[in-house]
């Protein structure tokens, strides 16, 4: 983790987390099936002013600057396999290398390079072994071009390849959900005074890495779009839609067309509280072209509500709550209902704790006929990080989850405690 040095710097930080907790479950997922609660991050990312975020710590060639970190992770977890009864308990390795490169191509134009690399070595279920390197969150490619004055391109190739099951609410008894997830495409941004726009296309892959899972291999063609008017300073409103095509390779599931349309407003109520609304309609339609027997759509409302607050120099906390619709594993899709709370407080220039909190309801589509699922999932955690110096740091962090299924055999808890110590290059 790289170091923070300016408490000027806090809030925004603060903010970026808001926005990201709007597109996590218990864990980040940087790619996957649009749905409402990722348009309004799609839209900010947009909006940010690219200024140049990599300092060349590590290294310089030319123009290109690269930062580079190091992290040592073990992990003691007492339920690998998301188990209700046939529980293992193991120890996890987990080394990890991040690498950030940027070039100033021109004193606006810049490409940006992000690679995360990590590998998990248990050391009493050896199959569980990663079987390649994992590719984190964050690694992509990108290409910002300013096109005139009011426009701005980023071209763009997102990937990552994860192993967690923990990261899907209606996943039990399993202990390795290995895939791929790569997102490709182009977004642009147009600013205007008083009006801005953006508009995306990406290409969706979603590639399962084991025979197990491989009905759920997919492509999905995405697109988004954003308009929002600032009506003051400390005011914004807009509206906002998404649509994509869905494709999976197999004939399992069913393809399918989805759609949504809404509206937002975003706020500074005051100069440490940004609050934002969104909410509108959300379409789901399945061809029935699959054999898993679901003949369900979806179509209702969504919404979204996310706060950010620093309460003190020193602590600041973000809520996320919302209901929408996400494709199913098993099933066509299903129904989300949740609430994510987290909280940092960076007690001085060496200690921060951090705390989190979620609840997560999830009603599969299909039915008792196809043994649809109604889960309910509640835990939190918290952390350490300690400044041992200006470029190691320690952390601890412990997590737990508790699954309640209306299925047999399908309900878990889960305890997890982690130490790292990571080196900034």
């Amino acid at each position: 983790m790289k170091p923070r040095n300016s408490h000027h710097s806090f809030f925004p930080e603060t903010l970026c987390a808001f926005a990201i907790a709007c597109l996590q479950g218990t864990a980040l997922q940087a790619q996957e099936s649009i749905r409402p609660s990722g348009i309004s991050s799609l839209a900010a990312d947009a909006r940010q002013e690219q200024a140049p975020k990599t300092r060349g710590d590590f290294m310089k060639f030319g123009p290109v600057n690269v930062d580079a970190s190091a992290e040592m992770g073990i992990e003691v977890n007492d339920n690998v396999g998301l188990s209700e009864n046939n529980r293992k308990s193991d120890v996890i390795f987990r080394p990890r290398v991040d690498v950030d490169g940027e070039w100033q191509v021109t004193r606006l134009n810049t490409i940006r390079l992000g690679l995360g690399l990590s590998y998990a070595k248990y050391a009493s279920n050896s199959r569980l072994d990663t079987q390649a390197l994992l590719l984190d969150p964050g690694t992509q490619l990108g290409y910002d071009i300013f096109v005139g004055e009011h426009l701005r391109l980023n071209i763009h190739d997102r990937i990552q390849i994860t192993q967690n099951p923990i990261d899907e609410p209606t996943l039990s008894n399993v202990d390795r959900f290995a895939r791929l997830q790569n997102t490709a495409g182009l977004t642009a941004f147009i600013r205007y005074p008083d009006v801005d726009f953006v508009l995306g296309y990406d290409h969706f892959t979603y590639h399962t890495l084991s025979s197990t899972f491989s009905y759920l291999d997919r492509t999905e063609e995405q697109f988004f779009v954003s308009a929002r008017r600032r009506v003051s300073d400390a005011l914004g409103v807009g509206v906002e839609g998404s649509a994509a095509i869905v494709n999976y390779s197999e004939h399992v599931n069913n393809d399918a067309t989805t759609w949504t349309l809404g509206a937002f407003a975003d706020t500074t109520l005051s100069q440490y509280t940004k609050l934002r609304i969104s909410g509108g309609y959300q379409d789901m339609s399945f061809d029935g072209s699959g054999t898993n027997g679901d003949r369900s759509n979806f179509g209702s409302w969504y919404a979204n509500l996310s706060a950010a607050q620093r309460l003190t120099q020193y602590l600041s906390h973000t809520l996320t709550v919302g209901r929408e619709a996400r494709l199913g594993l098993s099933v066509n899709f299903a129904d989300y209902v949740f609430a994510r709370y987290a909280a940092t407080w960076r007690m001085n220039d060496m200690w921060t704790w951090g705390f989190e909190a979620f609840v997560e309801d999830a009603r599969e589509s299909g039915g008792a006929a196809l043994s649809a699922e109604h889960a309910f999932r509640w835990g939190g955690g918290a952390s350490l990080g300690i400044k041992l110096s200006s470029r190691t740091s320690l952390g601890l962090r412990y997590s737990y989850v508790n699954k309640d299924s209306d299925l047999a055999l399908r309900s878990y808890y889960q305890n997890s405690a982690t130490l790292s110590l990571g080196y900034q290059f």
